[in-house]
């Protein structure tokens, strides 16, 4: 039986992608709730050693009907990665919460739009799942893609995206900067630059005014290309962004959660509510809300616990607190009301948090 919050996924195919990745095609029979949007990801758990881990990995299958599939790419020495990578078989049975993220934007059929797509390594899973299902329910609007990635072996998702462009002739263009071999144009040599994406949209390589930019990969590259837009004077709401990795600074780790020694005085209490049902919970020193939630509430959504990712995202409906990484909020939530639980530290003695809001 899957854990509260997960469903049981049977594993329909796994398909080496590169060296390091696999593409693993999932059924999730008929349940409406894992209908996803282009650019939503997975959470999965598995346990190690008895130690429950965690790990989001983003759909790359045209939505909202598409195969259910995720990328995955062996990280060097992450126990979930080389787990998924090499013992998972067709059969097997993985646990998963239903899609979430905010990595995405509302189709118009009928429109004519241009969309500028950059991908850094494994940021091509939504970003090939956000190209196939633009150029399906848009067939006037026009995308260009952008893959950064270190060598052609490393390029996941190489047949997926190739397929997309013969199929796509006349609107889906795409351009490869690979750091670590030899490029024919020199603008696309070694690591993006300030200057060689400034040249790029100068050249017309990437458009100047699209409608709509979105930059998945590490840190550096998704700032170094919002920054050239900014600075060009594209529009915030314009520019989605997701990041794989962040920078270590500023980065809240949740405490270790359990019992809670009985002679410790909580500090302030708070309710959660989550799949409609309201729950107190007490508030420690050094206690996250996420942390908090977990000791009463073990169905409570997270993943990363790093402020990258948004599953536990919750709406804010009394008193205060203070984030150190907010990257998975999209612009407006946290004035809006919103938090990530799992870098959210009361400042207030009573907080209220609404998962379901």
């Amino acid at each position: 039986m899957a854990a509260p919050g997960f469903s049981a996924l049977r594993v329909v195919s796994v398909d080496r992608d590169t060296p390091e990745a696999v593409l693993l095609s999932l059924d999730a029979g008929n349940d409406p709730a894992f209908r996803f949007a282009h650019g939503q990801y997975l959470t999965f758990r598995h346990e190690v050693d008895g130690v429950e881990l965690r790990r989001s990995y983003s759909i790359c299958s045209t939505a909202p009907g598409g195969v259910l599939r995720v990328g995955v790419k062996r990280v060097e020495g992450g126990a979930f990665s080389t787990w998924a990578t090499s013992a998972v078989h067709v059969g097997d049975v993985l646990e998963a919460m239903p899609p979430m993220g905010s990595f995405t934007h509302e189709l118009v059929p009928e429109a004519a739009r241009s969309y500028v797509l950059v991908a850094g390594g494994s940021g091509i899973t939504p970003i090939y799942s956000i190209a196939a299902t633009v150029l399906t329910v848009e067939p006037e609007s026009r995308v260009t893609l952008l893959q950064v990635d270190s060598t052609s072996s490393s390029i996941m998702l190489l047949d997926d995206v190739e397929a997309l462009r013969n199929q796509h002739l006349d609107r889906f263009r795409i351009w490869r900067q690979l750091t670590r071999e030899p490029a024919g144009l020199p603008v696309l040599g070694g690591r993006p630059d300030e200057d060689s994406v400034t040249e790029c949209l100068r050249r017309g390589m990437l458009d100047t005014e699209p409608d709509h930019v979105f930059l998945c990969g590490p840190e550096p590259l998704v700032e170094l290309v919002r920054k050239v837009y900014a600075m060009h004077g594209l529009e915030d709401e314009r520019i989605h962004t997701e990041l794989f990795t962040a920078a270590q600074s500023g980065r809240a780790r949740t405490r270790a959660q359990g019992p809670v020694d009985e002679s410790v005085t909580p500090i302030g209490s708070g309710t959660a509510k989550l799949a409609g049902r309201s729950t107190e919970f007490w508030l420690y020193d050094g206690d996250t809300i996420l942390g908090a939630v977990q000791r009463v509430r073990p169905d409570v959504p997270y993943a990363c616990e790093a402020g990258v990712c948004s599953t536990c995202r919750a709406h804010l409906g009394k008193g205060t607190v203070e984030m150190g990484t907010t990257y998975g909020l999209v612009p407006g939530e946290e004035d809006a009301g919103y938090v990530l639980t799992c870098q959210a530290v009361p400042t207030t003695s009573t907080v209220n948090v609404d998962f379901d809001g």
